[in-house]
């Protein structure tokens, strides 16, 4: 049976015996269980996180390229641009709006006007509105809700099994 890399495999993958009628049940989970450890540990249990967070780090606790590297690009800066974002990230400016949207719907940064330089509109320059401890706590708490919720769903799948 294959699969399209987009869509996960199915959860049942089942075969009708002929000779007793019974369905023979293989279960494959391929979810991967991603805990992350908080990063103020790795810096000697201090309670404020200095310099950047890797954009690693959000990309293993399942958010998209672009919101990782823009996160990680506003915790080494304070105030940037699109424009400087895109260039210190890697990213297209479209990219790079994409994640700040998506950043933004969470909470995790806020957009300020800037001055004027010359004529025109002002532009936006966006910050960190979190610090990166919490932003590394609430990666936490979603990687362990999401633990959880596997591990209720592999617990009712046993019991249905052993019926």
């Amino acid at each position: 049976m294959r699969h399209d890399r987009r869509q996960s495999p199915p959860l049942f993958d089942g075969d009708l015996n002929p000779f007793t009628f019974t369905r023979v049940v293989k279960i494959s989970i391929s979810s991967e269980i991603i805990y992350c450890h908080p990063l103020f540990r790795m810096y000697g249990g201090q309670q404020e996180v200095k310099g950047n967070i890797p954009p690693e780090v959000l990309s293993a606790a399942g958010h998209p390229q672009s919101v990782a590297k823009v996160v990680s690009s506003l915790s080494n800066n304070d105030y940037l641009t699109i424009k400087q974002l895109s260039e210190d990230s890697g990213l297209s400016i479209s990219q790079v709006s994409s994640g700040l949207k998506q950043c933004r719907f969470r909470g995790w940064v806020l957009s300020t006007q800037g001055a004027v330089q010359g004529k025109g509109r002002p532009r936006h320059l966006w910050e960190l509105k979190v610090s990166p401890l919490e932003l590394i706590r609430e990666l936490e708490t979603e990687a362990k809700t999401k633990h959880m919720i596997l591990a209720k769903a592999v617990k009712r799948l046993r019991a249905e099994l052993d019926k």
